[in-house]
């Protein structure tokens, strides 16, 4: 017979078999399960220790995969959720800066105009970036572009 403490690291091996996920996640997770945090807080630690769960880590990687879908507000929001503290958020959105935030706006925008065949609606496109959590200085260099109908 398995003892709590060994169901409870089986779940969060199984969860993390399908993707990274945070500590905050694997906690959550234990707990829906019925786990006590009396027995999930020395799971967590071991596969803490043993480098299964890294929240640097996972944030890296979460960022990496989602800035082409997400702006620098966005990903920050997302990482939140994910129970990233905001220490961790800002070193890792920090390390991308301006540059690279732009370019991935830039690469939405392109789509965009490539599936409305070329034509497109400025209030539109500005209100997608909005959405999506891009910065209002990667915004405003984005609308001055297609406004003045640039080659990006």
């Amino acid at each position: 017979m398995k003892s709590e403490f060994e169901k409870a690291r089986s779940l969060a091996l199984r969860m993390l078999v399908f993707r990274r996920r945070s500590k905050h996640e694997l906690e959550q997770c234990l707990k829906r399960k019925g786990f006590s945090p009396e027995v999930s807080r020395p799971v967590l630690d071991v596969l803490g220790e043993y480098g299964y769960i890294d929240d640097m880590e996972f944030a890296r990687c979460w960022v990496n995969q989602r800035l082409g879908k997400r702006g620098l507000r966005g990903l920050k929001q997302e990482l939140r959720g994910k129970g990233i503290c905001t220490s961790i958020i800002d070193d890792i959105l920090g390390e991308l800066g301006f540059d690279k935030e732009y370019h991935a706006a830039m690469k939405l925008v392109e789509k965009e105009m490539l599936r409305s065949s070329g034509a497109y609606n400025l209030p539109r496109l500005v209100s997608l970036l909005n959405r999506r959590g891009f910065t209002c200085e990667v915004i405003n260099k984005i609308q001055h572009k297609v406004k003045d109908g640039e080659r990006y």
